[in-house]
């Protein structure tokens, strides 16, 4: 894992466009990475296989996105982010992280039920699609 730079903008808003429905473009990456923690991971031909981006405020932190290449799913990418963030989180002295995920993404759902995430409430339709509303399903673990 290592920190982005706004040199990934680029592939990191086009990982995120292979994994959600609207997606951020190369600005937006830019911008989070000037403000924001953002790491990646990288594949054998040292390709940006996936991304985390986390805000952080004083002792708590949110997970705003992460997302991982389509070539790159089920390979443990996504849990080397999360554990990979939380210990740079922990070496920041943040206690707290949350995080906010529809809540039909099971394999999300997965992922931060079995990394000791707790669900702490629920956005009815929090998130826009094109079939129509969504809600979310928040999130938080005690570091």
């Amino acid at each position: 894992m290592r920190p982005l730079t706004a040199t990934d903008a680029r592939d990191m808003a086009s990982l995120h466009a292979q994994s959600f429905e609207r997606p951020w473009d190369a600005l937006e990456m830019a911008a989070h990475v000037a403000r924001d923690l953002c790491f990646g991971v990288e594949d054998k031909s040292g390709q940006l296989a996936g991304f985390i981006i986390l805000s952080r405020a004083a002792d708590q932190a949110e997970i705003l996105t992460i997302a991982t290449a389509k070539s790159a799913r089920r390979q443990g990418w996504g849990r080397t982010l999360l554990d990979g963030a939380i210990a740079e989180l922990r070496t920041l002295q943040v206690s707290e992280l949350f995080l906010e995920v529809a809540e039909y993404n099971s394999a999300a759902l997965a992922l931060y039920r079995s990394a000791g995430f707790d669900p702490i409430g629920r956005r009815p339709a929090y998130y826009r699609r094109a079939a129509g509303r969504v809600a979310a399903i928040t999130f938080s673990k005690k570091l």
